[in-house]
């Protein structure tokens, strides 16, 4: 009302204006006088709108509808147990459904072993992560206003306990537990524990877990066959109060080359599943083993991660020796790792000196650097005898052996000397030095090599705690001990540098990541990234035969084995215009664990809805589903105002038109000689 006043009110002045200007004082009429008369009118009133600048406000509502999540599982086990035309009804039905779609804004994922956008169910993942699906959701839409209808069998071979994650979760999940319900009777392989690698001549240690489902005392049988061959029987008795039991052996390992062992229990009646009666492992038998010296005067936690590392690899022993051990005792070790070494280290870097054996450094805060400068050839620290805490850098240049799968994200800080490191051997860093979040420039972790033999020294103590904060980060402690592996495997070797490289696993299970990799280097050992590296892979015991070529990924070349069906197969790497090769065998096991459930797990679902503040369902309560979802006051959309304030001129157009009329004004009082 305030604008449309003050818009009258001007426009009644701008007419008393001109009317008292032409017509009251001038006292002229006439055609030329009324046209001047309204263009002096616009021009006024013009100037005065600009003053007055009249605004209007807008307000608009906007409606907020909030996610409905649609997360389906698209594993093997949904088609295994019968379900997979139940949820593709399932998906057609809730995004078809018009009352979901006025209420919520729905989007669809599928999961198997990763998170995806649903376009089509086809049940076709060989495992199945269903905590890394949640993990996942929550990440993505946490922070908004979401609801999950979940769609699985409950059933899963990846990942962490999800049943637990409920009360963790931002947002409701609402299960619908999906195939057989009914708990079958069922006598089942759980996991068998067994190493990778085993020793001529040598026994190894096997365990079996066997549970049983079911209502009555059962009897069976296990046998453990190696390629073929019976090597261990056991009968197996459980019943409803004891259904579970461990069985273990020791095995000989009496042929070299890569093994496998099929456990087998002997089916009961009324058994459904024998698919889980099955399990097969590999294992790799060696005639040769490395030793490896650990010398230290001083007892410290580090010495337990190192050696644990170092024998995660069964191909490995250490030994602890003290620096006063005879250096006859030394003799037997293919490398030795020196602990913090002072001047009672003096025997031993005698007997380096004429061995040439190689060494691995680990030297921190109760380290005799005068010492250890004096010894060890190539080096010289100028220590200021100031204790530090030095974090982690990656050096993404280094390039003597593949550390693209080592991270040290979170890793916590080592315990050093700050100080400058002179190293003039020929090297390279693995890891620098950062202090208080500048780059010093200076190595951590650095690796010598020469004619005379490889070296690698280590400027820190307490790598403890980054094996540690491994098992944090993954659950596992394979991170910080793949480095110790390959850093170890790097220093036994027998220093010949191949330019092509090529790492794989002898074995490979259907449901894993499948990969073989490999690195080229020019004749000065720096990594070739514009090479033509093809992979010829074919079946040793079926009719495949195929050629691709490796991907460049992350300084390394890369071949996908996703597409070839469980069998043996033998493979060679070449480059292209270069006499290089590498040639290699593996074998792909068909073994998938989708395959081992029958029934659908509906109680760790139950769990799961119900800490997340959600319901479990059947594919028959769909109704009630819906129902549930449009009668929640929780999920109702929300509507926003929005007031915006809109100016009603636009001052560079009225700008133009006051000047416009002021100049016709002019021109026609000049013409007509009114001025």
């Amino acid at each position: 009302m305030a604008t449309f006043l003050g818009v009258l009110l001007a426009a009644l002045f701008s007419a008393l204006l001109v009317w008292w200007q032409y017509y009251f004082r001038a006292g002229k009429k006439g055609r030329i006088t009324l046209v001047i008369a309204i263009l002096r009118f616009f021009a006024v009133f013009g100037l005065l709108l600009l003053l007055l600048n009249p605004e209007i406000s807008k307000k608009s509502l906007t409606t907020t509808r909030q996610n409905l999540i649609l997360l389906f599982d698209d594993s093997k086990s949904i088609d295994h147990g019968g379900a997979a035309d139940k949820a593709k009804q399932l998906y057609s039905d809730l995004r078809e459904n018009s009352g979901l779609t006025d209420r919520f804004n729905i989007l669809s994922y599928a999961f198997g072993e990763e998170l995806k956008i649903l376009d089509s169910l086809g049940f076709r993942a060989e495992g199945s992560d269903l905590s890394g699906a949640m993990a996942s959701m929550e990440s993505i839409y946490g922070r908004d206003k979401s609801t999950i209808i979940l769609v699985s069998d409950g059933n899963q071979t990846l990942g962490k306990a999800y049943e637990y994650m409920g009360p963790d979760l931002s947002f409701p999940v609402y299960s619908v537990a999906v195939g057989d319900t009914t708990r079958y009777t069922d006598l089942k392989i759980n996991r068998v524990n067994l190493n990778k690698y085993a020793f001529l001549k040598n026994t190894f240690p096997l365990e079996i877990f066997v549970s049983y489902q079911g209502s009555e005392s059962i009897s069976s049988r296990l046998r453990v066959r190696m390629d073929g061959k019976t090597v261990f029987e056991r009968d197996v008795s459980l019943g409803p109060e004891i259904n579970s039991t461990k069985i273990t052996t020791d095995l000989r390992a009496s042929e070299v080359g890569l093994k496998t062992l099929l456990m087998t229990l002997d089916s009961i009646p009324g058994e459904r599943n024998t698919v889980n009666n099955l399990w097969r492992s590999p294992i790799e038998v060696i005639d040769e083993q490395t030793r490896i010296g650990i010398v230290s005067g001083i007892s410290h936690p580090d010495i337990g991660a190192i050696t644990k590392a170092i024998e995660s690899n069964e191909q490995r022993r250490v030994t602890l020796l003290k620096p006063q051990d005879a250096p006859a005792s030394l003799v037997d070790f293919d490398m030795l790792i020196l602990y913090q070494p002072d001047r009672t280290f003096e025997p031993v870097y005698e007997f380096l000196l004429t061995s040439g054996l190689n060494t691995f450094t680990v030297a921190g805060p109760d380290t005799d650097w005068r010492f250890l400068n004096g010894v060890q050839k190539g080096l010289q620290i100028n220590s200021f005898n100031q204790t530090e805490e030095i974090l982690p850098l990656i050096n993404p240049a280094f390039g003597l052996f593949d550390i693209s799968d080592f991270s040290v994200e979170e890793f916590p800080p080592l315990r050093g000397i700050l100080g400058e490191i002179l190293i003039t051997k020929q090297n390279e860093s693995i890891l620098e030095q950062q202090i208080r979040g500048v780059d010093l420039r200076e190595p951590l972790l650095s690796v010598l090599s020469d004619n005379e033999g490889r070296h690698a020294l280590l400027f820190g103590e307490n790598l403890w705690k980054w094996r540690l904060q491994s098992f944090v980060n993954d659950r596992d402690f394979e991170n910080f001990d793949r480095l110790i592996d390959k850093l170890v495997l790097y220093l036994t070797s027998d220093g010949k540098r191949d330019r092509l490289t090529v790492s794989y696993e002898q074995v490979y299970n259907v449901a894993s990541e499948r990969s073989i990799k490999a690195a080229l280097y020019d004749a000065t050992f720096v990594f070739d990234p514009g090479a033509d590296l093809k992979i010829n892979v074919r079946g040793t015991d079926n009719e495949y035969s195929g050629q691709q070529n490796m991907v460049l990924t992350n300084n390394q070349y890369e071949a996908d084995l996703s597409d070839l069906p469980p069998g043996k197969y033998a493979f060679s790497v070449t480059v292209a215009d270069q006499e290089l090769r590498s040639d290699g065998r593996f074998r792909i096991e068909d073994f998938n664990l989708e395959k081992l459930f029958v029934s659908s797990d509906y109680r760790k679902l139950q769990t799961l809805s119900e800490g997340s503040g959600g319901k479990l369902f059947y594919p028959d309560q769909l109704s009630e589903l819906v129902r549930e979802l449009l009668e929640d006051t929780r999920f109702a959309p929300t509507q926003k105002s929005t007031e915006n304030i809109v100016s009603l001129i636009d001052f560079k157009i009225l700008l133009g038109c006051i000047v416009l009329a002021l100049t016709a004004e002019w021109f026609i009082r000049k013409y007509n000689g009114l001025i």
